[in-house]
């Protein structure tokens, strides 16, 4: 049986809530083989506190990376990591960062191994309304952040970064922002990181 470690993000801004701390915690409960970590939502901590976990841990066969995404409707599977980052307001984790790479002497972008396309088309055949899609960026802040240190310094473990749609309970009053309950969530997440356990 394959060893995943598998990462959701603290709760961020004005946030009380964070689906992807919510999933990493009940998923590794419920299904076998699972080294859930919850990571903070800073640039730089973020990647040091999987990496000191990842080394001080045993290997892995494979890293699952969970981060929440408004305006998303669908569990989406981020196909690239993108050697960019950028935070256009302060917040209480990360001050403003201008534009900039992320790594220099690193490639603008970089492809995870794993078959993004191939397991959205296997899930959504039996899922009920394809929840799954392959995105093609995630973003500019911390997720994509974290997610391009981990293919560039732990390329010998597939990795694969995961954005969740927000949870009904998380709009404020006339927010319209697109959500998905958290047992559908949890369900396709369970089916994704069994079918990587294979």
């Amino acid at each position: 049986m394959k060893r995943i470690l598998l990462t959701g993000f603290e709760p961020f801004g004005d946030q009380v809530i964070n689906p992807s701390e919510r999933l990493a915690n009940k998923l590794s409960r419920t299904v076998n083989g699972i080294d859930q970590l919850i990571l903070p939502v800073n640039f730089d901590s973020a990647f040091q506190t999987l990496q000191k976990h990842f080394e001080s841990s045993g290997s892995f066969d494979v890293i699952v990376m969970l981060g929440q995404a408004a305006g998303r409707r669908h569990i989406c599977l981020e196909r690239f990591a993108h050697n960019w980052m950028e935070n256009r307001k302060a917040d209480k984790t990360n001050p403003v960062v201008p534009a900039q790479r992320i790594l220099e002497n690193q490639p603008d972008a970089v492809m995870t191994s794993l078959p993004v396309e191939s397991l959205r088309d296997s899930l959504n055949t039996w899922l009920e309304n394809d929840p799954v899609s392959v995105s093609l960026s995630a973003g500019n802040y911390v997720c994509n952040n974290l997610y391009f240190k981990v293919l560039t310094n732990i390329k010998n473990t597939p990795a694969v970064f995961i954005h969740v749609p927000l949870l009904p309970e998380q709009l404020k009053d006339g927010e319209t922002f697109p959500t998905m309950e958290f047992d559908t969530q949890l369900l396709v997440l369970t089916a994704i990181l069994e079918t990587l356990k294979k």
